[in-house]
């Protein structure tokens, strides 16, 4: 059963408000934002007022966690992480909207509406202003075409072919795939520590088992890595899965980041061992260690 509300994260689009029993929150469906959760915590910080860029922060933060698959729960900690970003650059804004006008399409050339609301969280944008202006940015470079007032436009052929370069080498992706043990004993590990540790170095948690999909387990596996900027590969459990995503990283070139429990540690695989490997006792430990080491590595995730 669904409701007609203002959307929580814009608050300027009509969003669907599904009914979850027992849930401490708000689950909406929104045009602009996307279906998202949201805790009553998260919604008791933001009763003291938010503006338009942090607004514009959380819908593109939504968007972002749509198009990876997932249904993403905004709670007072990842609420705080997420308003803490900066916007993305221009650049990267206008590679969002060109990215954003080929999703769905069926046929090379087909039209899109710039005037679709999708647009606006898909570039981080406050206001139309913001998305007109990246508009005319992609036009002066050929890579789309204005076909109307109404906003009516299609890519042109040299937008396409900077939208495969895009898609194929994704330098400035937020994504960080963990290839982890999915036994419920590593429940708090995840949330309190893997996903904790990279939000702190400012990208984006993806774990295969929680991502939407109808494509072929291993297939989707293969595609969320190639959407990432880096692994994280815990061996506590010692997966062989975990081995093949490592594996498979590195062989695409992504950054590794190797992590096991203490108490899994000798038993992992020697081929392992010459990598330094983050030697976990608690989540808290886990969280902290790996966030500064991502950020050593390649530094805070913005752009």
């Amino acid at each position: 059963m669904t409701d007609k509300d203002p959307c929580v994260a814009c608050v300027k689009t009509e969003a669907e408000t599904l009914s979850t029993p027992g849930y401490d929150g708000v689950h909406q469906k929104c045009p602009r934002c996307g279906d998202f959760k949201i805790t009553g915590s998260a919604l008791a910080v933001m009763n003291g007022g938010v503006g338009e860029k942090i607004r514009a922060k959380l819908s593109g933060w939504i968007r972002d966690q749509n198009r990876a698959g997932t249904t993403p729960e905004i709670n007072s900690y990842t609420y705080k992480n997420i308003i803490s970003r900066p916007i993305p650059s221009v650049a990267d804004r206008a590679a969002r909207l060109l990215i954003e006008a080929a999703h769905g399409q069926t046929e090379l050339g087909a039209r899109f509406n710039i005037g679709e609301s999708r647009f606006l969280a898909a570039t981080y944008s406050s206001n139309e202003n913001d998305l007109f202006f990246l508009m005319r940015l992609l036009e002066q470079r050929g890579l789309i075409e204005h076909q109307a007032m109404g906003g009516i436009a299609d890519i042109s052929p040299d937008g396409y072919i900077e939208l495969d370069n895009i898609l194929r080498h994704p330098s400035g992706s937020l994504q960080g795939f963990i290839a982890m043990w999915f036994d419920s004993s590593l429940d708090n590990a995840y949330v309190d520590g893997f996903q904790k540790g990279v939000m702190d170095a400012g990208y984006n948690p993806i774990r295969i088992d929680r991502v939407e999909h109808i494509n072929r387990i291993d297939d989707e596996i293969i595609a969320q890595i190639n959407a990432s900027r880096f692994v994280v590969a815990d061996f506590t459990g010692h997966r062989g899965g975990v081995y093949f995503e490592a594996g498979y990283a590195l062989g695409m070139d992504l950054p590794v980041f190797w992590t096991c429990r203490k108490d899994h540690l000798s038993e992992l695989h020697f081929d392992i061992r010459q990598f330094n490997c983050i030697d976990w006792e608690t989540p808290q430990e886990l969280s902290e260690r790996l966030s500064k080491r991502i950020e050593a590595v390649l530094g805070k995730g913005v752009q």
